[in-house]
């Protein structure tokens, strides 16, 4: 396996033990992190993002189902379990408290990668989906 390969078992184990020091050292100093909420430019940028997503959540299962590398990019689906047990800032600043339920999504992240290092993530989650769990909306 590549460097990608490499860097995506790093990434996805650090992730789920929510060492965020440790996952942050795995991007470039410019790269850029793009998710539902936001987009995030440089590591420092990553970090902060990391600590306030990450702390507020629990119990992390995170694991990719499938992981393809071609060249300088690694896709991987993903599967995303974790309980919501602290306040959770969303990207217009207000904070939702606890709810203690658990939000189960599945994912994609995609991963650029130059010279060793992550310079480009992008996730895509199913946030509707994420928001009916946490019993913040209503389902159908």
């Amino acid at each position: 396996m590549g460097t990608g390969s490499d860097l995506w078992d790093q990434f996805e184990a650090m992730l789920g033990q929510q060492d965020y020091g440790g996952l942050v050292c795995l991007f470039a100093e410019d790269a850029v992190y793009i998710e539902p909420g936001g987009r995030h430019e440089g590591r420092e940028a990553i970090r902060a993002w990391l600590d306030d997503w990450g702390h507020a959540f629990s119990d992390i299962h995170y694991e990719a189902t499938l992981v393809i590398e071609h060249g300088d990019v690694i896709v991987a689906e993903t599967t995303d379990r974790r309980t919501h047990t602290g306040p959770l800032t969303m990207p217009d600043g207000s904070v939702i408290p606890a709810t203690g339920e658990t939000l189960d999504t599945p994912g994609v992240t995609i991963l650029r990668v130059k010279d060793g290092k992550i310079i480009g993530a992008r996730d895509y989650i199913d946030m509707l989906a994420g928001m009916i769990q946490l019993g913040l909306l209503r389902g159908v």
